[in-house]
């Protein structure tokens, strides 16, 4: 004889699997609420009139009965509040914000932002390479001019949890450009850029260390402007492709979770370079040109610049030298060889110092030295 219990299972989970339609048809999702997803209610789906329409049917009934699904809003809650409680508080890589972004605990990045890790006196050793770099570049006719991509922890600040928030304490990154302006190096800081970016669109990848196309646009722009050039500026609408769900990411990698997470993001539409390494990957130092003549742009950087700065100068400039950074380890050897020129310093702000006793190869003379 079957237990009373299990005769009403059935019922149970009929119950359990309809309440959601009944709702729906009853009480269906607000207009509203699609909306801000970026998109429209998926219509009724059309009677199929040829083969590719039954083939594209069940597609549109899922989408039509998708956006009708009662409880659709609450049970998304649900579900990120149960990711976010199976994901916990991360691990000694990765740090889990709010509304699912996660934090870069690598290169004391997070506490940098914070303004709990400040190494005052490599700040300043930084500062004084850079002002005798400049000196350097000077001598041989060659601008020079710094851009610090910010920490997604220094423009994500309300996502992080209130122990790993600045709440006004002075970071490396402010006293890094007040060295820098002491010293009459041009810097442009680029953290109220990304501030203001983010109110419109995002700045930093969720689920990666990176920024996003469109915080590359604008901080090029920023810098383009900066430096006289504002011709070589970008238009985001018509440098940027439709959006399309980017799966994973490097910090989603490193907790683990790169099959289960996902984001909506746009990609640059600027044809392929045409490029020579002169280094071997990772984060090889490359050649680009194209075929007319132009100035010569050299940047100095990290992952953040490697992709995006090269094809949205050669637009406007002949050829683009990009060399990793190398913790202030670069090769100077590349600047008596492609004479640029103008010299872009662009790590990102957890690789702002350099590391003790680093310099470039080839470089002409002793970093200066000069007390704040």
């Amino acid at each position: 004889m079957i237990p009373r219990c299990r005769r009403y299972l059935p019922l149970f989970v009929f119950l359990f699997l309809a309440t959601p339609l009944l709702v729906g048809l009853i009480s269906p999702q607000n207009e509203q609420e699609i909306l801000k997803e970026g998109r429209a209610r998926a219509p009724a789906p059309s009677f199929p009139r040829d083969v590719r329409g039954f083939v594209t049917l069940s597609k549109q009934v899922d989408g039509y009965l998708g956006d009708r699904f009662g409880l659709r809003k609450q049970m998304v809650g649900w579900y990120s509040n149960l990711r976010k409680s199976l994901f916990a508080e991360g691990n000694d890589r990765v740090l889990l914000g709010e509304r699912d972004r996660l934090f870069y605990l690598g290169d004391s990045a997070v506490l940098q932002s914070a303004g709990l890790v400040r190494r005052d006196s490599r700040v300043t050793e930084t500062a004084d390479f850079l002002a005798a770099m400049r000196d350097a570049l000077s001598e041989r006719g060659i601008k020079f001019l710094v851009a610090l991509p910010p920490n997604a922890s220094t423009i994500y600040q309300d996502d992080l949890p209130s122990w790993a928030r600045s709440n006004g304490r002075t970071t490396e990154y402010d006293l890094f450009v007040a060295d820098l302006a002491a010293r009459s190096v041009e810097t442009i800081d680029l953290r109220p850029i990304m501030s203001g970016l983010r109110k419109t669109s995002p700045a930093y990848l969720l689920h990666d260390t990176h920024w996003t196309p469109q915080a590359a646009i604008a901080a090029f722009n920023a810098i383009a402007e900066a430096d006289g050039h504002r011709e070589w500026l970008i238009d985001p609408n018509a440098a940027l492709g439709p959006w399309t769900q980017r799966q994973g990411g490097d910090l989603a990698r490193m907790l683990g979770v790169s099959d289960d997470v996902a984001e909506p993001t746009r990609t640059m539409t600027f044809p392929a370079m045409s490029k020579v390494e002169l280094t071997a990957p990772p984060f090889a130092s490359y050649v680009a040109t194209r075929d007319k003549p132009g100035k010569t742009v050299m940047i100095i950087g990290d992952s953040f610049t490697m992709d995006y700065f090269a094809p949205m100068l050669l637009k406007h400039v002949g050829r683009v030298v990009w060399q990793y950074y190398l913790s202030c380890g670069f090769d100077w050897n590349l600047i008596d060889r492609f004479q640029p020129d103008e010299v872009w310093w662009t790590p990102t702000e957890r690789s702002l110092v350099c590391l003790p006793n680093v310099r470039p190869e080839g470089f002409p003379s002793a970093p200066q030295t000069v007390t704040r």
